[in-house]
């Protein structure tokens, strides 16, 4: 895999931190439903969004943002084209302002999609595009994200999943996965890659069953798994027995949101 090493400056010079700054790393998870929606609060205080949910959650979030003074957005990273993915972006990025956009590439016809191209363009936000079997590696505030592409261009029949862009974080000593809704041929692209094993797992495809689940639940090995699904479309009960088998704790977005902390030698949820 083809890599590009990238020392991000969102806007303005931002300092570098070790891991022992004052403020910890802070991940919210977002109860979305069956979506994903992630906001990283570094230590120094710049924001990072993965996904943005559906349309609806979009407006949701954009309303959460504005009352708790949050933005602009310093990075969005959308790791693929799904509704439940991109739906909110367009929002996001008109109402709250985002700064930086990291994004795959890909063909897709849906309105989302072409509302959150079209929204980029207008508010001439720069991007990185990263094309098939690349990774980059953007460091914020002293927080390091290796974020990398699907290996191939096509994966037949309901292949958009497998488009998911990769991102591995690290505070410190700590770790956290977002794989976004990797099915088997992704999953097992990622076990290829290695470098898999992390405390804090957003559990890939909502949290159902694929061939290749055991392997990467295993490699991951997280202490805290999030599950982003819905009582209307709830996860599987092998993953939840395959991730309590792995000593991690989990929790559904049908227990709301949640918040985990990094001081960069451990995490633990607020």
């Amino acid at each position: 895999m083809k890599k590009l090493s990238v020392l991000l400056i969102l806007g303005l010079l931002l300092p570098l931190y070790a891991c022992a700054a004052a403020e910890p790393l802070r991940v919210d998870f977002y109860d979305v439903g069956k979506a994903d929606a992630m906001l990283i609060t570094t230590p120094a205080g710049s924001h990072i969004l993965i996904d943005t949910g559906t349309n609806k959650n979009g407006k949701d979030l954009v309303k959460r943002f504005q009352e708790e003074g949050i933005g602009p957005i310093d990075l969005m990273i959308i790791t693929h084209y799904d509704k439940d993915h991109v739906g909110g972006a367009d929002k996001i990025i008109e109402d709250v302002g985002v700064r930086h956009v990291v994004m795959p590439v890909y063909d897709k016809e849906s309105k989302q999609y072409e509302q959150f191209v079209e929204a980029i363009g207008e508010h001439a936000i720069p991007s990185t595009q990263l094309i098939t079997a690349h990774e980059t590696t953007l460091t914020v505030d002293g927080v390091t994200l290796r974020i990398s592409a699907a290996h191939k261009s096509s994966y037949g029949k309901d292949e958009e999943n497998d488009f998911s862009l990769c991102v591995r974080m690290t505070h410190g000593n700590t770790r956290f996965l977002f794989p976004g809704d990797a099915e088997t041929p992704r999953q097992r692209e990622l076990i290829a890659e290695g470098d898999l094993a992390c405390d804090v797992l957003k559990v890939p495809y909502h949290g159902r069953l694929t061939d290749a689940s055991q392997d990467f639940l295993s490699a991951a090995a997280p202490q805290i798994a999030f599950i982003p699904d819905s009582e209307d479309d709830p996860s599987h009960e092998l993953i939840h027995a395959m991730l309590t088998a792995l000593g991690a704790k989990i929790h559904s977005a049908q227990q709301g949101d949640l918040t985990v902390l990094s001081d960069g030698a451990r995490v633990w949820t607020e």
